[in-house]
């Protein structure tokens, strides 16, 4: 694939996946291959690459000559995504306080003081939507590529569930704490407390899941 369809594809694939784990697709939305590549003025190769990324990352399911629909949210699975997620957040905390670059030290910064204005708003979509981009800097900060197609894959997988049912249950206030705190972390270059606070911020989650399935 041309580099000009790869960035197609990685465009519509950020945008479908956006709109999965935003609910915007619900579980069983079918996704029209004609209607999205009329919408996104692109051909079939760039959004079956971007469909097969979301395949991947177990958000879409394709059954040949039926189509391809968004996934049920499966709890278990998710719960084992963020068992994983727990040790890797850990690891990319402590690299990215190692590793991390001025300009990236910048935008964790404005994101972790972003979250704490969504407070007086209450708004969880905004808030899920700083957490993902709060985290992608931190992958990217850790410059370990591999270790960040891995997170950014279960992170997105987890946030729907967030924006599904633990919406209900996650106090905003609790959250943007915690991004401030982990931020602070990485700005002193203090990689155990980043490694600690990140993995204590992901078991928040997996302690208000098994809330959930009381």
């Amino acid at each position: 694939m041309s580099s000009n369809n790869t960035k197609l594809a990685d465009q519509v694939f950020a945008t479908l996946r956006d709109r999965i784990v935003y609910l915007e697709y619900p579980p069983e939305t079918i996704l029209s291959e004609k209607d999205l590549c009329a919408e996104f003025k692109v051909s079939r190769t760039p959004l079956r690459e971007a469909i097969h990324k979301l395949q991947e990352m177990n958000l879409v399911r394709a059954i040949p000559r039926y189509g391809t629909y968004v996934s049920q949210i499966d709890i278990n699975e998710i719960r084992c995504a963020f068992e994983v997620k727990k040790k890797l957040e850990a690891l990319a905390g402590s690299l990215a306080a190692r590793r991390i670059t001025p300009d990236k030290l910048e935008k964790l910064r404005k994101l972790s003081e972003d979250a704490g204005e969504y407070l007086q708003n209450g708004g969880h979509r905004e808030l899920i939507d700083v957490d993902l981009r709060f985290h992608e800097i931190i992958y990217q900060a850790s410059q370990n590529p591999v270790l960040q197609e891995f997170l950014t894959n279960l992170h997105s997988r987890c946030a729907r569930l967030w924006g599904s049912a633990l919406s209900r249950v996650i106090p905003i206030p609790e959250i943007a704490n915690q991004l401030r705190e982990i931020s602070q972390a990485i700005q002193q270059g203090d990689e155990a407390g980043a490694a600690r606070l990140l993995e204590e911020h992901v078991q928040y989650f997996i302690d208000r899941l098994k809330d959930r399935l009381l």
